[in-house]
């Protein structure tokens, strides 16, 4: 149990546990528990599209792609693989995801691969 020994500067709360002491930073603790709170509660839907759509990506994106098509499918967006394609031809989209008044695209796709691929 954490007890609260005071605030500071206006933003940030000085806490205890133990022999720890902790400086929280009032703003982001807020921001987080405002994004884990949206996380917890937005639901993420697919559409499945009429014709299968091929993604434009180079050969290096591609690969980020199929490595982490796990990640991509919780992400709404399901994706085909074509292994006898050529190079950079070898993804098809299948689904795009959706919430509420929120339509993902391709571009979506394309954040989510540089992410990836910046990622350890």
């Amino acid at each position: 149990q954490m007890e609260v020994l005071g605030q500071f500067n206006l933003g940030f709360i000085i806490a205890r546990t133990g022999d720890d002491l902790f400086i929280i930073d009032q703003h982001a603790a807020e921001e987080k528990h405002k994004f884990e709170t949206l996380q917890r509660t937005t639901k993420v839907h697919t559409q499945r599209l009429i014709r299968a759509l091929p993604l434009q990506l180079s050969a290096a994106d591609e690969l980020t792609v199929i490595d982490h098509l796990h990640v991509f499918k919780a992400n709404g967006f399901e994706v085909e693989v074509l292994p006898d394609a050529p190079a950079t031809e070898r993804l098809r989209l299948l689904t795009l995801p959706f919430s509420k008044h929120t339509l993902f695209g391709v571009s979506d796709v394309h954040e989510l691969t540089a992410l990836l691929a910046e990622s350890p």
